[in-house]
């Protein structure tokens, strides 16, 4: 306590001694004179000048009075203890025990809870500043004044916004110091502040601290802030201070961590009531928009609440109307309540979830096919509360077409094998009906060929006899074969849409008695008689010549006849009728009405609405075809025109065929604008009616199918009179044998190639190259196959056309393939590479060899072969 003032004190009265704290302690001192008594003082606040300032002390002690022996006063005893320490500690832990958030109330800014309780003790905080990092701002270098004590506005020091790195007022200390407290000392930048605590003892003006210290408020390596404090200005910077500081950074840290923790907690609370309140709008959207309907009922079996696709799915009359216990079971049908009503007692009863499949009384319209019940998958579940059914939830997914397109695909695949069957009894029955005329063939070449064995046995004529039978028999097998071929053909070309219809000016009535008379040995050989009967309608409306696709016609009425003889040959009574006549409109009645008509496939366009087909009346052909065969039950009458099928399975066994002809034969019609009938009594006999569209010619006999260009010949060169050199061309050496032989026969003199570039040597070796060569070849004519192997007809042909082209063939060649690709755009392939006519293997070269050797008639060769290019 004596500080300074030891030893002089001694003997000098006390105010002498410490002027400093005399009027502080005076009272006591008169208080001990006048009673005469002790007097006790408790924390006693006094300024004592030591360490060179006047230092807050605290004393505690008394004061006892010192007695003459009259009584009097003589002086006084004092002893004291310093209680400083003791005194600052209560007061500054009086202050950080307040500096905390009571729980529950992490609101409010870190300035409202800091900065109220720095204001409470002035002594030991005479200035303040409280900056708050912006934890926004990246990397959080911004920083805020968010509170202060002592700074008037717009002191330099407050500055209230700027970056750690700024150098306005205390800022670049405050970058220094980083995550450390750190004092300094007092400067002229603080003058303006306004002190608080202690006053001068003369000015009464309060002193201004020493020294202020800058507090970081962190937690971790999180920086919350900065607090700047002053000093007390009348105690030491010693370890008590340093104490006193760093529990304040510490309690102010606190309640920094605490307010971020409580504002995250909130941020964090508010994101996840944003995202809750987000996800169940989506939830929402999402069973109001799913495809999928959805139901919560009551336990009582009434609807809580349905999505609208529900009401869409099921045909619930929507939520506007009056709603009812077990509404939901109107809308199916009644075969399906019961296991609806079913799964509800099992949900009820504890079932975690029920699947079912119901139908709805609402109809589902497939994509092709008749209408049928909407079907609905449903997945019902309860909702329990504490081990109680409180609701039943259900998902509702429309099915109906699913379910249509696996009853569909089990019918397709049904089809499908149904199919495969039939194609596989096709072939058995195809492979039948080619290998049986096959067989005849082989016997009666192999009887031609041993005929020569008994010419010294048995007369030459007879042997001539048989041998021309045997070759009778060959050619019919061959004709019955191609007609299968045909067939297969034909149905090829239906199948991938290929078959044309080309319309021609012809008479329809000469056209049905040439087809009658094609079958003359047929009939006359089985003892068949026919008859050709033209209705009263033909000659009523008038019909000459007509423009129709003959060919086609022609293939139907074979057909039909082929089979009323197949049908008839064995029968006791044996008689065919072919009926024929027209009509203007609705063909069908002039048909017997006991006809049953094969229902049409596609829509099929109308051609005659097409250039070619003119401009004359439409008119309908009608025909018909009466035998009296075996006939057939009525239930196998539609099987009839069923691609391979036949009337039932005995059929082929007993009469043969292959089940195409009928087939092909309502296509055909069909394709021509008409329909194909038939009626039919087991034992009695069948008629097969059909009509097409036709129309009237305008001009007669214009026949406006595509022409192929006329074979010409240089006449200069050869005018007919020798005999024609023809080049042949064919790989197949058997065919190559039969066409030399045939060719021979004719009168030709024939030159044999294998292939493309043998027949270009003989070309070189011939009198058309243009460099004489001994021995040279005449030529007139070239007869080419089209696929063969080194080089093809098509290839040889194109050469032929270039040598010509450049003079090295000095004449024209006429070039006429000879091959089984006849249709139409092979043709034109053919002219393009410089072919003129192309002549199917099929056709007997006999007679149309015979036509090379005359000039005058070879024009007529393209005629020839119009007919058979078409079939």
């Amino acid at each position: 306590m004596s500080g300074r003032t030891h030893p002089a004190l001694m003997g000098k009265p006390f105010e002498l001694a410490f002027p400093e704290i005399w009027n502080d302690i005076k009272g006591v001192f008169i208080h001990a004179e006048t009673s005469k008594l002790a007097v006790d003082v408790n924390e006693i606040s006094l300024m004592v000048e030591r360490s060179g300032f006047k230092e807050e002390t605290y004393f505690t002690g008394s004061f006892n009075p010192v007695r003459r022996e009259d009584g009097a006063v003589a002086g006084f005893y004092n002893s004291v203890v310093e209680v400083t320490a003791q005194k600052l500690n209560d007061r500054r832990q009086s202050m950080l025990g307040s500096l905390e958030i009571p729980i529950g109330l992490q609101q409010g800014t870190l300035a409202s809870h800091v900065m109220p309780h720095l204001e409470s003790n002035p002594l030991d905080i005479p200035m303040a500043m409280l900056y708050q990092v912006d934890e926004k701002s990246f990397p959080g270098s911004t920083v805020y004044l968010r509170g202060q004590l002592g700074f008037p506005e717009n002191h330099p020091l407050a500055v209230p916004k700027a970056t750690l790195s700024s150098c306005l007022g205390l800022f670049p200390l405050l970058h220094k110091t980083g995550n450390k407290i750190s004092t300094h000392s007092v400067d002229e930048r603080f003058e303006g502040v306004e002190w608080r605590g202690h006053k001068d003892d003369f000015t009464e003006a309060y002193e201004p601290s020493t020294h202020f210290s800058i507090l970081p408020i962190s937690s971790a390596d999180r920086l919350f802030g900065y607090l700047i404090l002053g000093a007390n200005s009348r105690r030491p910077i010693d370890d008590t201070y340093a104490r006193f500081i760093n529990a304040i950074a510490s309690r102010v840290s606190s309640i920094a961590s605490a307010l971020a923790s409580a504002e995250e907690t909130r941020r964090r609370a508010d994101r996840l009531e944003q995202e809750l309140a987000e996800s169940e709008r989506q939830i929402r959207y999402m069973a109001q928009n799913a495809p999928v309907g959805m139901l919560q009922l009551s336990t009582e079996g009434k609807i809580l609440w349905a999505n609208d696709m529900y009401y869409r799915i099921t045909g619930h009359p929507g939520p506007e109307e009056p709603q009812y216990n077990y509404s939901f079971l109107d809308v199916l049908i009644e075969g399906d309540r019961s296991q609806t009503l079913q799964a509800w007692v099992q949900l009820h009863d504890g079932s975690s979830h029920i699947e079912t499949t119901s139908r709805l009384k609402r109809m589902f319209v497939p994509p092709s096919g008749e209408a049928e019940h909407a079907c609905v998958l449903s997945l019902a579940f309860p909702y329990i509360v504490n081990g109680e059914v409180k609701s039943i939830m259900a998902c509702f997914t429309d099915i109906s077409e699913l379910k249509w397109a696996e009853a569909a695909e089990a019918r397709n695949a049904e089809e499908a094998r149904a199919a495969k069957r039939q194609q596989e009894e096709f072939i058995d029955v195809v492979s039948h009906e080619m290998r049986n005329p096959l067989s005849a063939i082989f016997q009666c070449a192999d009887m031609i060929s041993n005929s020569y064995k008994d010419l010294s046995h048995t007369n030459t004529l007879e042997i001539l006899k048989s041998n021309v039978e045997a070759a009778h028999t060959i050619a019919m097998c061959a004709s019955h074969q191609k007609r299968i071929v045909d067939d297969v053909l034909t149905l090829s070309k239906l199948k991938y849409m290929m078959l044309s219809i080309s319309p021609h000016s012809a008479n329809p009535a000469k056209i049905m008695e040439q087809v009658v008379r094609m079958f003359e040995a047929d009939l006359t050989s089985h003892d068949i008689s026919i008859k050709t009967v033209a209705q009263p309608s033909f000659g009523a409306n008038k019909i000459d010549l007509v423009m129709f696709d003959s060919s086609r016609v022609n293939q139907i009425l074979i057909n039909l006849l082929t089979n009323a003889i197949k049908f008839t040959r064995g029968e006791p009574k044996r008689k065919i009728t072919v009926t024929y006549g027209a009509t203007l409109v609705d063909p069908e009645k002039n048909f017997s009405k006991e006809l049953y008509w094969v229902p049409c496939g596609d829509k099929v366009e109308d051609l005659t609405l097409n250039p070619e087909w003119g401009s004359g009346e439409p008119v309908f052909l009608t025909c018909a075809v009466t035998d009296t065969g075996v006939g057939m039950r009525a239930e196998e009458i539609p099987r009839l025109f069923t691609r391979f099928e036949q009337a039932n399975s005995k059929t082929s066994i007993k009469y043969g065929g292959s089940g195409l002809g009928l087939f092909i034969s309502q296509k055909l019609a069909e394709k021509q604008g008409g329909r194909i009938g038939l009626s039919s009594k087991l034992g009695q006999g069948s008629t097969f009616g059909f009509y097409v569209k036709v129309r009237r010619s305008v001009k007669p006999r214009r026949d406006i199918r595509p022409k192929l260009i006329p074979v010409s010949f240089d006449g200069s060169y050869y005018d007919g009179s020798k005999p024609m050199h023809v080049l042949l061309v064919e790989d197949n050496l058997v065919n190559q044998r039969i066409l030399e032989k045939q060719l021979k026969k004719a009168g030709c003199i024939v030159y044999v190639a294998n292939h493309g570039l043998e027949a270009l040597e003989i070309l070189r070796q011939s009198s058309c190259w243009h460099e004489p060569v001994k021995d040279a070849k005449k030529l007139d004519i070239i007869l080419m196959d089209w696929e063969m192997p080194v080089m093809d007809g098509l290839t040889c042909s194109r050469e032929i056309r270039a040598l010509q082209q450049s003079g090295k063939i000095v004449r024209h060649l006429e070039i006429i393939a000879i091959t089984a690709n006849a249709r139409e755009e092979q043709v034109q392939v053919a002219l393009h590479n410089g072919i003129k006519i192309s002549l199917k293997r099929f056709i007997m070269l006999t007679g149309v060899a015979v036509e090379f050797c005359n000039v005058q008639t070879f024009h007529s060769l393209e005629l020839a072969v119009k007919d058979e290019r078409k079939a």
